[in-house]
């Protein structure tokens, strides 16, 4: 026979989880709220040159949203997207232009062959190792700090240097996901888990940026300290 007691808290305890306040209805949520920015963001992309702008405005709307609670998803995404348009095409615009140069060079140093040439071939990759380490930590320093494009590059390779285990972690992580995606699942997941890893890389992202943050103001709802 089954305790009475047992069967109540049972019942108690599932009306909880699925209750409006329940934590299995937030997580839900949090999920859902997690697809729909990552559905924006992808939209977002698609003209290309919007890239850095669409990957500022996630990482700050799964900041101050999904992990702190503030103001709804697409308020904050669309907030941020139209605060840093002009910058994050420009850092875009340029960023990719860049790792087409050293691309090029790259193929055309492999393409000739001999001893100097594979030496600058391992140069150019090695830059592009970098300036992708950088554009790591980019995104998420323009979503927080107010710095000219000179200044967002110093910092984030200043972080990308000092957090290097991160570093590695967020690109082999990212460099696996994309593997994984495009040769084991279905490609619709694309709405899926690009939100879920940025969520992820938030935890690790915010250790380096707290390092480099002002105090809070008075008065002020500092909740990127949270």
């Amino acid at each position: 026979m089954t305790d009475p007691k047992e069967d109540l808290y049972e019942k108690k305890e599932k009306k909880r989880l699925l209750s409006p306040e329940g934590n299995l209805v937030y997580y839900l949520t949090k999920a859902g709220q997690i697809i729909i920015l990552n559905i924006v963001w992808f939209i977002s992309c698609l003209p290309v040159f919007t890239i850095g702008t669409a990957t500022t405005s996630l990482y700050y709307a799964m900041m101050k949203n999904i992990r702190r609670n503030r103001s709804y998803p697409l308020v904050e995404y669309l907030a941020s997207f139209k605060r840093t348009f002009a910058q994050g095409s420009v850092v875009t615009l340029g960023s990719g232009l860049w790792l087409l140069v050293l691309w090029y060079l790259r193929e055309t140093a492999v393409i000739a062959g001999g001893g100097t040439e594979n030496v600058a071939s391992a140069v150019c990759f090695l830059l592009m190792l970098v300036t992708v380490a950088v554009l790591v930590y980019l995104f998420p320093v323009m979503s927080r700090f107010s710095l000219t494009i000179l200044g967002l590059v110093k910092l984030s390779f200043v972080m990308a240097v000092r957090y290097f285990a991160f570093t590695v972690v967020m690109l082999l992580g990212t460099g696996l996901l994309v593997w994984i995606w495009f040769y084991f699942l279905p490609l619709p997941t694309v709405f899926i888990w690009p939100g879920m890893w940025c969520f992820l890389c938030t935890f690790m992202i915010e250790k380096a940026l707290r390092k480099y943050m002002p105090a809070p103001k008075e008065d002020e709802d500092a909740w990127y300290y949270e």
